[in-house]
């Protein structure tokens, strides 16, 4: 488990870094394609909550061993 909670945290954080570039790129003016723009920013949402749901089992099961 702490293995797909630490894969789920590097994808969120390079998905969010994705969606800032995307946002900043948006705001200078030049929207491109947006709708590659909205479904990182998604994908960005549904890895976070996977990885906080993970976290939780994780700290959980940490806890119970302890």
């Amino acid at each position: 488990m702490k293995i797909a909670t630490i894969i789920s945290s590097i994808i969120t954080l390079l998905l969010l870094f994705s969606t800032m570039i995307c946002g900043l790129w948006i705001h200078s003016g030049q929207p491109g394609s947006i709708n590659f723009h909205i479904n990182c920013g998604i994908a960005s949402v549904i890895f976070c909550f996977i990885t906080f749901i993970l976290t939780i089992i994780s700290f959980r099961s940490i806890k119970k061993g302890a």
